[in-house]
């Protein structure tokens, strides 16, 4: 088994101390430049550097999160960033852009490299397929559960990461498109306005009646808590236990990784997991938006979800027994100890005295019925849950306030004091550092007392208030000679520095004196643009073949074999498109696609290009392909065809094509999928589904969520019971697809999701109508136009972009 790195979130310099000295392994953080929590306070470049002394000097690894999709004029400002990253010793950059990643990897080899979560490897293909691009670590999905990860663990050389603690995605991160369509804010680019903490209701769309549910934000789950079952977590094989919550204070970061350090170090020596009541808590204490054990152990449905409260809760108290509102009084009957100065959800402010029995106390314990003084307004049988806990507080911030070492690093000592040679004191740490000092001072024959090995081995051991503590001591002593003491603490002061400065460095780094630059090479782009077609089912497609539609991708697998027979009936390319999520044993399904001999593939994950080798590889938007280096990379493994990013604006989409010469597709008609997730709304609201077995309402499409602002987004659910959620206004550029022609975009690509038969020929018509009519809208389009305007329309995000 690999060794169990505790991973820790850092958004400021204390977190990074609150992670350190409570026992963190490694930790990650962003800089102000390409970090996905661009709300967070980050580091600037001085600070990084900073930050990796403080790290390495304590035997903690730093990692840097780069891990946005990286646009074509940032890529140049990447490079010079990932090259300070590597000069300044950042151990591992976290990544999410193919492209990006191939660069470094041929800049920079010997440059760690992780596959952030935002890459969605969910499967050993994936894994393999990431392993073999140059990626060091993949960070699996949040989704995936304890045995395929131990599968994926057992069968790969790539390190494994996994989240064991703190805020899910709803979604499968990476694929997420719900703030960006909404507001702009794009989650790719760390800027996600969190969309699934939103209120939301659930509307049957055909009787427009809504149903009834247990909470309103039936997007938001709870936080992830795994410590009471991390030995499933670390005897799967993982190597890397990972914490979220880069945003959070230091506070938190501290309760969670003392925690963890605690739960993990005891389960190692002992092979038993024991969480105390006081642990589970401080965890519960600090932040919880209610607590799952997560997909990764089982839980699905309901029991992933906080439908009532999408921010902190709290520790419950109990419930409010009465509120004697003349009298200022609450009394309630405490389910859990609560403190003075400690606080509540009810009111604001801090607990002051605690009232048991017409008694004035500081503390109540669970069981004890106690009063509070308190100003404002409560109900009976009110939940009362405690906020905040001053003991906890001051305990966790004495970690990382005072500039205590906590946390210790064994070192050993190798001194030498021969006569009439100036002493010398070897420093070396368990990791292959030494550092060397030679006393100022030459080795006297003693003239009263001479200078012994205890004396010698007592000051060495006088490592102090330093992150060192002394293993062993080997000493060289000449009989009867003499040295001063002061000498010996400050070769020990100086060797120490030392020392420091050795564990910063990253030994063997080959190309610190190395220049990148960026030339990429432009190309003259056909301008000749024609139409393709993405459907779901034999009724939609039919419509397309007898419109006549050159390219069209289809998506289900099990009428897959009567979807090729029908093209060749009107002599059209029917491609597979694979699906955007397959897992493990999912894999199967694809089989019937390698058995009825397609010979063309549409992919949108990274398993499924090995899993097709061989095959006319077409890229769908799902793999986030932001920049001509990403479009490049997949055009040098074998792809012919590729749909960009719809989170480009129109001249950036111009400014980045110029680099490739690629067949280049854009999505100019469709309802954009801004989820895909494990949770179904339906399932749960409706009828407490818990995965078990599928219904014939599953893949009806009955049902939307709608927002405060009276926004309906369609529910629909795949082959594998997963949900996706379409944007409420459709898609459609219809009378701007000469703009689109102009910046040499090749094919003008239709998704068809929900549309029946006759809303696909009459979108497919007016199109071609369009294209036919050069670039003018005639009657056909005219009157489509006029009726999607009339639902609501977008233009995505070809005229505003993402920041």
């Amino acid at each position: 088994m690999k060794d169990i790195e505790l991973l820790a979130p850092v958004g400021s310099f204390e977190a990074l101390k609150a992670a350190v000295q409570n026992g963190a392994n490694a930790v990650y953080l962003g800089g102000k430049e390409f970090s996905a929590r661009a709300s967070a306070n980050n580091f600037d470049r001085e600070e990084l550097r900073e930050a990796v002394k403080y790290a390495h000097i304590r035997g903690v690894q730093v990692f840097v999160t780069a891990n946005t999709l990286i646009k074509q004029n940032e890529i140049e400002d990447f490079f010079k960033y990932a090259k300070y990253l590597y000069d300044i010793d950042v151990d591992a950059v976290i990544l999410q852009d193919i492209g990006i990643a191939r660069i470094i990897k041929n800049e920079l080899p010997d440059f760690e490299i992780h596959a952030s979560t935002q890459m969605v490897a969910h499967s050993l293909e994936d894994v393999r397929y990431l392993e073999n691009a140059g990626f060091d670590r993949v960070v699996l999905a949040r989704e995936v559960k304890v045995d395929e990860i131990k599968y994926i663990c057992d069968n790969c050389k790539a390190d494994i990461e996994v989240f064991v603690h703190g805020a899910l995605c709803v979604c499968y991160s990476g694929q997420c498109l719900m703030s960006s369509m909404i507001g702009n804010r794009s989650g790719n680019r760390g800027r996600c306005a969190q969309p699934c903490r939103q209120r939301y209701e659930l509307l049957d769309v055909y009787t427009g009646e809504v149903v009834n549910s247990n909470g309103d934000y039936l997007l938001s789950p709870r936080d992830l808590s795994t410590i009471e079952e991390i030995d499933k977590i670390i005897d799967a094989g993982v190597h890397s236990l990972k914490i979220e919550g880069r945003m959070k204070r230091p506070e938190y970061v501290a309760t969670v990784i003392e925690s963890y350090r605690k739960t993990i170090d005891e389960y190692l020596q002992t092979k038993k997991v024991n969480v105390s009541d006081e642990t589970i808590s401080d965890l519960y204490t600090i932040f919880n938006r209610k607590f799952t054990k997560g997909l990764i152990l089982g839980e699905v449905g309901a029991d992933v979800m906080n439908s009532q409260l999408p921010n902190n809760q709290g520790l419950y108290l109990g419930k409010v027994l009465d509120y004697n509102k003349k009298a200022k009084r609450l009394k309630i009957r405490l389910e859990n100890t609560l403190k003075k100065g400690d606080g509540i959800n009810l009111g604001g402010g801090t607990i002051g005295r605690i009232i048991k029995n017409g008694e004035i106390d500081t503390i109540g314990y669970k069981g004890e019925i106690i009063e509070l003084d308190f100003i404002g307004e409560a109900k009976r049988n009110q939940i009362v849950f405690k906020t905040s806990d001053s003991e906890l507080m001051d305990r966790v911030q004495a970690t990382f306030t005072q500039d205590k070492e906590f946390v210790k690093n064994m070192i050993d000592s190798y001194i030498s004091v021969k006569l009439d040679k100036k002493p010398i004191l070897t420093l070396a740490d368990k990791k292959g550092n030494t550092a060397t000092i030679e006393g100022d001072k030459i080795v006297e024959e003693a003239m009263k007392v001479a200078l012994s090995e205890e004396k010698i081995e007592t000051q060495l051991r006088k490592l102090g208030n330093t992150p060192y503590e002394m293993d062993s001591v080997n000493i060289e002593l000449d009989e009867n000679v003499s040295l001063p003491i002061s000498i010996l603490n400050q070769m020990r002061r100086d060797c120490i520095e030392l020392l420091d400065k050795e564990r910063v460095k990253i030994k063997n780094r080959d190309f610190k004196n190395r220049r990148l630059s960026y030339n990429p090479i432009k190309f003259n782009r056909d301008t000749v643009s024609n139409l393709s077609v993405k459907v779901k089912n034999l009724e939609q497609l039919q419509s397309a073949l007898e419109c006549g539609i050159d390219k069209i991708y289809y998506e289900d697998t099990k009428t897959l074999e009567e979807a090729i027979k029908a093209g060749l009936k009107y002599n059209i390319k029917v491609i597979y498109s694979a699906p955007r999520i397959i897992r493990g044993k999912e894999y199967k399904q694809l089989e019937k696609a390698k058995n009825i001999g397609v010979n063309s593939i549409q992919v949108g994950i990274w398993g499924a290009i090995d899993y097709f080798k061989g095959k006319e590889l077409n890229i769908d938007y799902y793999l986030n392909a932001f920049n001509s280096e990403t479009i490049n990379y997949f055009k040098e493994i074998g792809a012919t065809n590729l749909c960009i990013s719809q989170e480009l604006n129109i001249n950036e989409i111009r400014e980045t094509i110029k680099y490739t010469d690629i067949n280049i597709e854009s999505v100019v008609y469709g309802y954009t999928p801004l989820m895909i997730t494990e949770y179904c709304p339906m399932g749960v609201v409706v009828r407490d589904c818990k995965k078990d077995k599928r219904v014939a309402k599953c893949s009806q499409s009955t049902y939307a969520l709608r927002n405060s602002k009276g926004e309906e987004f369609r529910l629909s659910q795949d082959l594998f019971c997963r949900t996706t959620i379409y944007n409420t206004n459709v898609t459609c550029m219809l009378d701007n697809l000469y703009e689109l022609n102009e910046i040499g975009i090749n094919t003008f690509r239709l998704d068809f999701t929900l549309e029946d038969s006759q809303t696909v020929k009459k979108v497919i018509e007016a199109y071609q109508e369009v294209l036919s009519n050069n670039y003018k809208l005639g009657s056909k389009a005219t009157k489509l136009y006029n009726e999607l305007d009339a639902k609501g329309v977008s233009a995505g995000h070809y005229y505003k972009g993402v920041e």
